[in-house]
């Protein structure tokens, strides 16, 4: 275990001394060319979630796919019968994924859905993402499955050998080869089929949160999800690698992770890579206002010993990352994750100081009572972030130097709450282009494989987040 400050600068030291280091960034040319294996060299990704149509009204159109060469989909939803032991791969939404007919305005290529041709069988974000890659050959797109919500049934489809063959079978089946389902009174009356998202998906992204424990709702979980868990990841492989064969190319098999040294309890860090082109660490959620108990960074890059967990050394970004390289992860898999929203915490004397979040609704829409406000929300809607990045409005910015993070403070921020308009001191952490251009360096200095965000409809209109990390592919 790590003991101290010193303690993990020698392990920085060792790490950068056992040749970690490159020797200097990859061409334009090589970022977006493929390894031995297929897969990008190097990686910047970003999820799309299937609700963004609904909340932002943000479309496939807007993602800025010249500044990322892979998007993962959230989500599909791992489905297990316990009654009859049937296995599936569900579409989360069949209106939002693909019978949605798009209007010419909401169109990657300005041309409208027609719901009436009995001929076109995709609608949807599926039909975009299909126009999507069409107009940006290099982009690679994957589905997700699970997530914090949805990763319910995971223990149960990994449980024996017979389960995990048939899950990854029918996750195959559904995305990779693009059998979707036919919905009884579904419209458009020809959405879905099969083959009809055939070619859509370059791989599969297993986000099951977590083994072991229960999540955000799992079920039937126990210690021998750790185990199991990394032979679902070689049953996904196997089973990926035949379909290649069949289709003349190489699918992608990644999965998003744990951070902090606590991942080690969750997976079997080595021995689960083993089967990924990458993992995607997810390098956030650290502190939420959730379960926080003072206002305190979503992500931090160093250890800052004033976190509630600050005795951590892996407990922010680069601490987690020598974790992973301790326990046998390799640099070239490892895409190290960005948060793209903020944690806001009310009635709050600063920084890690005590807060009384009432009246914030994780529900709203509006910035103003949200928990965790995007930060399109901080630059676009309530433009208390300049596009120089600098607070207004009443909030300052203030650079926590200890933990490379930034962090706006208002001693009387107006906030609209369900009770009335309250005027109370206010904090707000989070990422902005400062701080991920750190994580920028990290990856290009380490010879990580890249970098993920979650997600990609909370960036600001001017794609400055993205624009932060777009340095990796040159």
């Amino acid at each position: 275990m790590f003991r101290s400050k010193r303690r993990l600068a020698g392990l920085s030291a060792l790490v950068l001394g056992a040749g970690l280091a490159v020797a200097g960034p990859v061409t334009a040319a090589q970022a977006h060319d493929h390894d031995g294996n297929g897969a990008p060299r190097k990686v910047v990704s970003a999820y799309f979630a299937d609700w963004d149509i609904y909340g932002r009204g943000y479309f496939v159109k807007d993602i800025p796919a010249g500044q990322l060469n892979v998007i993962q989909y959230a989500f599909a939803v791992p489905m297990f019968n316990k009654a009859t032991g049937a296995i599936s791969c569900d579409i989360l939404d069949p209106w939002a994924d693909f019978q949605r007919p798009a209007g010419a305005a909401d169109s990657v290529d300005g041309v409208a859905d027609d719901a009436a041709n009995a001929g076109q069988h995709l609608f949807g974000n599926f039909n975009q993402l299909r126009k999507l890659k069409q107009k940006f050959p290099n982009l690679k797109i994957e589905i997700s499955l699970g997530g914090w919500t949805k990763s319910t049934w995971f223990a149960n489809a990994s449980a024996t050998p017979q389960r995990r063959q048939a899950f990854a079978s029918a996750c195959i089946d559904t995305f990779i080869k693009g059998n979707l389902p036919m919905p009884a009174g579904g419209w458009p009356p020809q959405a879905g089929g099969p083959g009809s998202a055939a070619g859509i998906f370059d791989g599969i992204d297993l986000d099951w949160e977590f083994p072991t424990v229960v999540g955000g709702g799992n079920v039937d979980f126990g210690p021998a999800d750790r185990h199991n868990a990394t032979l679902l990841a070689r049953e996904f492989r196997a089973q990926l690698d035949a379909q290649g064969r069949a289709d003349h190319k190489r699918y992608l098999l990644t999965a998003a992770l744990p951070a902090a040294k606590s991942s080690t309890n969750y997976y079997e860090l080595a021995s689960f890579t083993r089967s990924m082109d990458w993992v995607n660490v997810m390098a956030f959620d650290f502190n939420v206002p959730s379960t926080a108990t003072v206002s305190a960074h979503d992500t931090l890059f160093r250890q800052d010993r004033r976190d509630p967990h600050g005795d951590d050394p892996t407990w922010n970004t680069t601490g987690t990352v020598l974790w992973y390289l301790r326990n046998g992860v390799p640099r070239d898999k490892i895409v190290v994750g960005v948060p793209f929203y903020a944690n806001q915490y009310i009635r709050s004397g600063g920084l890690y100081q005590p807060f009384d979040n009432t009246g914030l609704d994780s529900n709203s829409l509006q910035w103003d009572q949200m928990p965790q406000p995007t930060y399109h929300s901080l630059v676009d809607q309530a433009g208390i972030v300049s596009a120089a990045g600098q607070g207004q409005l009443g909030y300052s910015r203030v650079w926590n130097w200890r933990a490379g993070e930034p962090y706006l403070v208002n001693p009387a921020g107006m906030h609209a709450l369900a009770s009335g308009s309250v005027t109370v001191p206010t904090v707000i952490v989070y990422s902005d282009p400062h701080s991920i251009a750190e994580r920028t360096r990290l990856v290009r200095s380490w010879g990580l494989r890249g970098a993920m965000a979650w997600e990609v409809s909370q960036d600001s209109d001017a794609h400055a987040l993205i624009g932060a990390l777009e340095p990796i592919l040159s």
